[in-house]
């Protein structure tokens, strides 16, 4: 029997095995089938009912409820950790969630290009995480996509019949979103968004260098037990005094004991002083390559600065502050610098007159000179 309240018990209806077998017993096998979930509770009949449905199964398709409000009826405080967008202190111009509303937060997405799309809805997710590899996105099926929950909901990670990850391995499951695109330092791409993957995927903590092999959950969805109740890290925030708890999911306490909230906070002080220092230096540089608008030197300089740019913003929007991956990040920061100065030491050697191409007064005042020339010459 059908049902839409998410506080009935619902079973599987036996007509929808008939058809949809694999999903039938995808959720027959999982948690949700202890009486609790089927196939009602997240699919409502079409308005002609569930029996047209059956007659013209294209022409009649029951909706789906993505929503992670629906999950939250039964998963209440993983929801209230998930929903950070509700809370009074939640500043939309300086953070960012997961159940962020980006009609709201981020209106510019709805009109932006299919990167966007993906990321940033639920059907996107779903569609992205087709393929478990970073980027395979099936981009041809994105642009026609319909999206009906700007949010990255619960169903986004966990299949809802299963009831487990839609990628076995978390890392690469986060990865489909918080990844680059696959660009590089080109001369011409200025900005590099979302670099937590590129950071993460060639760091110590998976090529072996770590003791332990870590990946995105250990650090962002570590269980910490607060306050007589346990969270379980679905708000993704990462919080070293948290993780430093002897209790926390995560075992850091094993190895760094206190010390790994002061260590984080060294590391993170150091970078952040440096991405200050380059953000001058950018200045300087963008001036120098401003004085030489105009010459042959322009074009090879600006690749000189957008490549700057690159490995500036490489790290600016990784976000962690080198705590991703420090050796790449210190090697990015050290990249910019070159790039920058590069730009400010060739434009000041290409600044001389000799090298700017003549305006149009200029060649009239050497036509002058050089008549009057040829004129005293001949007499």
């Amino acid at each position: 029997m059908w049902s839409s309240s998410p506080h009935e018990s619902v079973e599987i209806d036996a007509d929808c095995s008939d058809c949809h077998q694999k999903s039938s017993y995808e959720l027959g096998s999982s948690p949700h089938d202890f009486g609790l979930a089927g196939c009602g509770l997240c699919h409502t009949p079409p308005e002609s009912g569930f029996e047209d449905h059956i007659s013209n199964p294209s022409d009649a398709v029951p909706e789906s409820n993505l929503s992670s409000e629906l999950c939250g009826d039964c998963h209440v405080a993983i929801f209230g950790e998930w929903d950070e967008f509700s809370d009074d202190d939640f500043d939309m111009k300086a953070m960012a969630s997961h159940s962020e509303p980006t009609e709201i937060a981020e209106p510019y997405v709805l009109h932006s290009d299919v990167s966007c799309v993906v990321c940033k809805s639920t059907d996107g997710a779903i569609l992205n995480l087709e393929e478990a590899d970073v980027y395979m996105l099936n981009e041809e099926a994105a642009h026609d996509l319909e999206v009906t929950e700007w949010a990255i909901a619960c169903v986004a990670c966990h299949d809802p019949h299963e009831g487990f990850l839609r990628v076995e391995d978390s890392t690469l499951l986060c990865s489909n979103c918080h990844n680059t695109e696959g660009v590089v330092a080109d001369g011409n791409t200025p900005v590099v968004r979302h670099s937590q993957w590129e950071m993460v995927s060639t760091s110590g903590y998976v090529d072996g260098t770590h003791p332990t092999v870590i990946g995105c959950v250990d650090c962002h969805m570590s269980m910490v037990p607060l306050d007589g109740e346990v969270t379980t890290g679905h708000d993704f925030d990462f919080d070293a005094v948290a993780l430093s708890d002897s209790n926390a999911s995560n075992g850091c306490y094993v190895c760094h004991q206190d010390s790994l909230s002061s260590l984080v906070e060294e590391n993170q002080g150091s970078i952040s002083q440096r991405i200050s220092d380059l953000n001058s230096l950018k200045e300087d540089a963008n001036i120098a390559l401003e004085s030489v608008n105009g010459t042959d030197a322009y074009a090879p300089q600006l690749a000189n600065y957008n490549n700057g740019l690159f490995y500036l913003t490489e790290v600016e929007n990784d976000g962690s502050l080198g705590i991703h991956n420090m050796v790449r990040t210190r090697d990015d920061l050290d990249m910019a610098e070159d790039n920058f100065n590069l730009v400010i030491e060739k434009s000041s050697g290409t600044s001389d007159d000799a090298d700017k191409i003549p305006t149009l007064g200029g060649l009239v005042v050497v036509m002058i000179f050089a008549t009057v020339a040829f004129l005293i010459k001949r007499d």
